[in-house]
């Protein structure tokens, strides 16, 4: 038993330099998963306001083919 009781000291000594590297490891992607989602956050909110500004060139665009159709003598694209 003598023999082999150093082991035990350097199975402890692996143990705890692979928890501190999962633990290590662990606050990296935690780091990556936060930048990534702020990304995402500020992807959300660029196409919101893409969409927002579509929406009021569409409006627009409605708006003034309305004004034309109503303009008297105007010519009906139907007949």
């Amino acid at each position: 038993m003598a023999a082999t009781g150093w082991i035990g000291g350097r199975l402890e000594g692996r143990r705890q330099a692979a928890r501190a590297q999962a633990i290590h490891q662990h606050r990296v992607n935690a780091k990556k998963r936060a930048w990534m989602r702020d990304l995402a956050r500020l992807m959300l909110v660029a196409s919101m306001l893409i969409l927002a500004v579509l929406a009021v060139e569409i409006g627009r665009k409605a708006v003034t083919v309305l004004n034309h159709a109503s303009a008297p003598g105007s010519v009906s694209a139907i007949g």
